[in-house]
């Protein structure tokens, strides 16, 4: 049983803080992750003012309520302000940190272009020059950094629109982690044409929230959370699930359930190890 645990690094505290640790606590289990890195801001405040005039996903957002913990209180007063107020470049100024994490092992993957906020809320609109201009960014933002050029690509927000397959194979990428799927057979074609549609099964609803976040909300404990990935994995063959979150929620409010569910999958007899194109659930 092999499991990729999957990190959308977000914000700065999510690459300042929660990489870090989670570097430290890998080498304390023999564990590899996967860090998707958006290295532009975080924040669109643009998209954010034009959403509350616009009233707009209103009825969605009180759907998640009950599903995720608010922005305040996953980051912590501290990183929230940080974010809201600085709304400094992610990966571009952890580049030594991506570049430790590189060197021990673990895998980067690209998180979106030049501001996870555009592309969260504007992507479905763009065009596919938009879209290379802000992949290309983003590959020549790992490139200044000194990082291995990225192979795997995940969209902010899950918003992949219908040609991003396209541009990604044009770029060299390997695979998109585009979604969130329990149930449904992703798109052979793409994978005869050398992009692999990678599910992410382990992941909260509504709407693709953390899976261990998503645990917390709900009242799910380690014992059960583990249960629940195992069971699934033994249920597939050969198969190699992912499993999604964001590194500052696994070093902060929910260190504990992380920790203690990835304890027991190990105990579990489950390998955490960078993904496996091919073979994953």
């Amino acid at each position: 049983m092999n499991l990729t645990v999957r990190f959308d690094v977000d914000t700065w505290s999510c690459a300042h803080r929660g990489i870090p640790f989670l570097l430290d606590y890998a080498g304390q289990i023999g564990a590899r992750f996967y860090f998707m890195v958006n290295m532009g801001r975080a924040v669109s405040r643009v998209m954010f003012l034009r959403n509350i005039m616009r009233g707009s996903n209103a009825a969605e957002t009180t759907s998640k309520r009950i599903e995720k913990l608010g922005s305040l209180r996953r980051l912590g007063v501290d990183g929230y302000l940080h974010t809201a107020v600085l709304n400094p470049q992610v990966g571009r100024t952890a580049g030594h940190i991506l570049r430790q994490a590189q060197r021990t092992g673990h895998v980067l993957g690209l998180h979106g272009g030049r501001n996870h906020g555009e592309w969260q809320w504007g992507a479905h609109g763009w065009s596919a020059a938009r879209l290379r201009a802000e992949i290309g960014w983003g590959l020549a933002a790992f490139e200044q950094a000194g990082l291995e050029r990225p192979s795997g690509f995940s969209s902010p927000g899950w918003n992949s629109p219908a040609q991003l397959p396209d541009v990604l194979i044009e770029q060299g990428f390997e695979a998109l982690y585009d979604s969130h799927r329990s149930d449904e057979l992703l798109d052979a074609s793409l994978r005869l044409r050398g992009l692999h549609d990678i599910n992410t099964a382990f992941a909260g609803e509504p709407g693709g929230v953390g899976y261990f976040e998503n645990c917390l909300v709900r009242g799910i404990d380690a014992a059960a959370a583990a249960e629940h990935i195992v069971s699934i994995l033994r249920s597939r063959p050969n198969a190699h699930g992912v499993v999604y979150d964001h590194p500052v929620f696994c070093e902060g409010v929910g260190q504990e359930l992380f920790r203690a569910t990835l304890d027991a999958v190990k105990l579990r007899g489950v390998n955490l190890m960078a993904p496996i194109f091919g073979s994953v659930a």
